[in-house]
């Protein structure tokens, strides 16, 4: 065995250096554009307002109701309301709103409700859909629903295709 080892360590050793180099050329192509697609979120505080997309967004209130007082019963409804500025419309109509939770170190996320399960309406005086590619100033109110006292701290997650990789989120 000694013999073998010997006649072939040159290759052995080219072997345990090129392994690694292989890997590295083959996942670098396929890093970069990961790192651009990873969210690279940013905090900000109710009423803190905060230049995003070509709008100045700020998250002005967010409550948790419970669900039973609007035909959900073992859900709560989360009321998010921002207030949107839009400067510089965008190129891209996408605008996304999600609710985020980390309760007892679970990380959760949930979209808002497109089709109302609870008789929580919006009401009429603010927009209920995002839109980032008309001038002009508006309120925003989206409505999520939770399993019921499972979310004590939640955070908003806005996100803009113009403004990715970067993401707000709003607490």
């Amino acid at each position: 065995m000694t013999g073998w080892l010997r006649r072939n360590r040159w290759y052995l050793i080219a072997l345990v250096a090129l392994i690694p180099v292989a890997v590295v050329v083959a996942l670098v192509p396929r890093f970069f554009p990961y790192l651009e697609r990873v969210p690279q979120p940013q905090d900000v505080a109710r009423g803190q307002v905060v230049d995003y997309a070509g709008a100045h967004i700020a998250l002005t209130d967010l409550e948790v109701l419970d669900g039973a007082d609007y035909s959900a019963p073992g859900a709560d409804v989360v009321v998010a309301t921002l207030s949107v500025d839009v400067f510089a419309p965008a190129d891209s109509s996408y605008c996304d709103l999600s609710l985020m939770s980390n309760e007892n170190g679970t990380a959760r996320t949930w979209s808002a409700e497109l089709f109302s399960k609870s008789d929580y309406r919006v009401p009429d005086s603010y927009a209920s859909s995002c839109d980032l590619t008309t001038a002009g100033s508006y309120e925003l109110q989206q409505t999520f629903l939770v399993p019921h006292d499972e979310v004590v701290k939640p955070t908003v997650q806005f996100s803009s295709f113009d403004a990715l990789p970067k993401v707000l989120r709003l607490h």
